[in-house]
């Protein structure tokens, strides 16, 4: 699949579930367009670090700021933003394919697909918990000069 074609999929993923977790207004394009931002960024740091949990962790980073940009921006919770924002990063295939090797007792390949899943979900996690505490530090120091 191109990279267009996964960025717009990705635009459209989050799509659903912005409409899935009810939301309205402006929430719906920016929580989306954040998810596809998102995409954008992994597939980007693909071209710069092709390893995956470098890949997942820029992209989590990035979702991470642009939640709790938006969040005070919107007035709306950033929790919106990464819970819609975070569905095009989840590790689908390496969870499939974990659990279809996991049925077929191919324990060696059930193995690699569990350490790419946990790495993926590590980075994501990580990614998030970084851009949270840069965001505090940032909101801290420039809010609070005098």
């Amino acid at each position: 699949m191109s990279g267009l074609n996964q960025i717009i999929a990705a635009f459209f993923g989050a799509l659903g579930f912005a409409f899935l977790f009810n939301l309205h207004g402006k929430e719906i394009f920016y929580t989306s367009l954040g998810g596809c931002l998102a995409w954008c960024v992994y597939l980007s740091a693909g071209l710069i670090i092709p390893q995956y949990g470098k890949q997942y962790f820029a992209a989590a980073l990035f979702l991470g700021i642009y939640a709790e940009f938006f969040a005070v921006r919107t007035k709306v919770p950033a929790t919106l933003y990464l819970a819609v924002g975070m569905i095009p990063l989840i590790p689908g295939a390496a969870l499939f394919m974990m659990m279809q090797n996991a049925f077929k007792a191919d324990w060696e390949q059930f193995a690699q697909y569990r350490l790419e899943a946990f790495i993926t979900g590590a980075s994501i996690a990580s990614g998030t918990i970084v851009a949270a505490v840069c965001w505090n530090i940032f909101k801290n120091y420039w809010f609070n000069k005098k």
